[in-house]
Order: C-alpha cells, then sequence, then structure tokens
C-alpha cells in the first residue's frame, strides 16, 4: 500500500516521502490516528541523536485502526482500534506496519487519537519503581505532561498526600484538577518550609522529579524525609550533566536514588498493557493535556514549536489525517 510518511533528512528540516509497504506474516498495518510530540526527539531533531542515517524515521507514540492483517494473525481483527509499543519509529505517517504483538486494543469509547499509550508505560515503571505505599506523602515535581500523568494515576485514596510543584499557576490549577490534593509554586514560596507544613513535619516519603534540570535535583533531596524509605525517584531524561549534586544530604537521609526510566522496567510489555488498561479505564486522561494538534503536513512546524515550546505549550500531538 502507498502511503505518506514524514522522514528527518538532515537536522531541522523534514520532508514527506512516499513509501510502498505490505503487513507481513504477524505483522498489521495500521492507519495512524495520532502519534505525540516526545522531548526525546528533539535530540534527533538537532542533530544530536542519530540510530538510522538519513532520512530517519521518527515517532514512537503513535496509535491507530487496523486496516489490513498479514498472514497468522489471530489477535486483532480489522476496525480494531489499537496502542503500539514499537521501537522501530514511524509514527508520523499516514499509515504504519508493525507487529500484532506490540499492539494493545483499546476499548471502542476511546479516541484513538489521544490514545497513545507509550509515554504512559513509562509513567507506569516510574510509579512501579517509585513504590508508593498506603499514606505516603508523595510530591511530583515538575507539571509537564509526565508529571500530570503521574498525577492521574496516583491520585486518590493511597496516599496521605499528593503534592505537585512548579513554577505555573496554569500548569498547578490542572494537576489540582486531576487530584494533587496540594500544589507548591516554587517561584513565591518556600517549597521545603510548605512541604514540612502540609506534611505535619513528615516531609515527603518520595519525590518524582519531572524538571530535568540538573540543579533541582539537590533542591529535591531536602524535599525528603531522613530514613531507609525515603526515595528520589528519576523520570526526565537530562541532557546537561549534573556537575554539583551533594551527596551529604542522600547520605544523612539514607536516600534511595532510582532512574526509572524504561531500562529499569522488569517487563516493558507489561507495564504498556497496564497503561493501554488505564487508558480505556479512563485514568489516563491523555487528551486533557493536549495543547498543539499538527497534520502530517505541518510536521516541520510541530517540531519547530516542540523545539521552542512557547509559554502554553504542554504536550503537541500529529494527527496523519487531519487536512
Amino acid at each position: 500500500m502507498k502511503f505518506r510518511r514524514a522522514m528527518l533528512i538532515e537536522p531541522y528540516k523534514f520532508d514527506i516521502f512516499e513509501v510502498d509497504e505490505e503487513p507481513g506474516p504477524g505483522q498489521v498495518l495500521l492507519k495512524i490516528t495520532g502519534c505525540g510530540l516526545c522531548n526525546w526527539e528533539v535530540g534527533f531533531f538537532r542533530g544530536e541523536l542519530n540510530f538510522q542515517g538519513y532520512p530517519h524515521k521518527l515517532g514512537h507514540e503513535f496509535s491507530g485502526e487496523v486496516v489490513a492483517l498479514g498472514p497468522g494473525c489471530s489477535k486483532l481483527k480489522i476496525g480494531d482500534k489499537v496502542s503500539a509499543l514499537d521501537r522501530g519509529f514511524g509514527g508520523f505517517a499516514e499509515y504504519r506496519v508493525t507487529s500484532e504483538l506490540v499492539c494493545e486494543k483499546l476499548e471502542d469509547h476511546i479516541d484513538p487519537r489521544y490514545a497513545m499509550g507509550e509515554p504512559q508505560k513509562c509513567i507506569v515503571t516510574v510509579i512501579r519503581a517509585t513504590k508508593p505505599e498506603f499514606g505516603d506523602y508523595g510530591v511530583v515535581q515538575g507539571c509537564g505532561p509526565m508529571g500530570m500523568w503521574c498525577i492521574q494515576g496516583m491520585a486518590g485514596n493511597l496516599l496521605a498526600g499528593l503534592i505537585a510543584v512548579d513554577i505555573d499557576d496554569e500548569k498547578l490549577a490542572m494537576a489540582k484538577n486531576f487530584g494533587a490534593t496540594h500544589t507548591i509554586n516554587s517561584k513565591t514560596e518556600n517549597v521545603v518550609e510548605k512541604i514540612k507544613e502540609i506534611t505535619k513535619g513528615h516531609m515527603a516519603d518520595f519525590v518524582i522529579e519531572g524538571t530535568g534540570v540538573p540543579a533541582l535535583l539537590n533542591s529535591a533531596q531536602d524535599m525528603l524525609k531522613a530514613g531507609r524509605g525515603s526515595r528520589l525517584v528519576l523520570m526526565s531524561s537530562h541532557h546537561d550533566v549534573c556537575k554539583e549534586f551533594d551527596f551529604r544530604k542522600a547520605v544523612d537521609r539514607g536516600l534511595q536514588i532510582i532512574a526509572a526510566h524504561p531500562p529499569f522496567s522488569e517487563n516493558e510489555k507489561d507495564d504498556f498493557e497496564r497503561a493501554v488498561n488505564m487508558i480505556n479505564k479512563g485514568i489516563f486522561k491523555n487528551e486533557e493535556i493536549i495543547t498543539h494538534e499538527f497534520s502530517l503536513d505541518e510536521i516541520q512546524k510541530a517540531f519547530e514549536t516542540l523545539n521552542q515550546k512557547p509559554a502554553d505549550f504542554m504536550k503537541g500531538i500529529v494527527l496523519p489525517q487531519k487536512k
């Protein structure tokens, strides 16, 4: 089948190509309904990362509808809406051939355009790594999309307090709406004193660090209690070296530092299945944090926007079927 795919042809430059692909044994052909713009892929756009040479496929947060089945497929049927966990990129396209085994079915009531799945799989990994316990006080530092999904995933009756920290009052209001019990603007408030007040001196049992700013790792330590159960969970990617990390604070607290990235997962497929279950259940509310939508022909503008991030940017998505 012939269709169009966006390809990065050199740093900072995309082009659209026509390709011709059919599903082979055990594969399905998806009509791509949506593909998320991921901060990690900015490194490819800038030329800092490259796995395939040029032209380079991008797009790994994709979902779609099954339109053709290769020989031997038995899990899915034509018309099924699915989210996929495929590391081969190629989601910025009208269609995508992928293995049936990496697809998880979405319920009929779910809009597949916003059911990305892959980033929520990462959130499942983070929360399972954090191991929130009944009655814990937890902090999410940084209310970008990943922080918001963490709050959505942990909201409810498990924690004594779920505290969102950011410098943007609008994001903090959104975090409160998603289930944060308390919010702190670190630009205008003393975060450590505020956490001490909220927790009645207990301090946080865990902090999920979602800013990716090395300098904030030290301040995250100050939010935590002393004791073996104190954990600092690194959710964001760190592109810059953290030149100053005061390990004396970690030693004083008996702190656990957990890098909760994909290699930490014991079973990514299981994490992905759990993520899609939570999308189907309505726990992950993806559409509510999408601020920017682009057509496939706007892929260049999409990545330029992702690279520069205007003040109102939260999460962007490419809708290949959008004209």
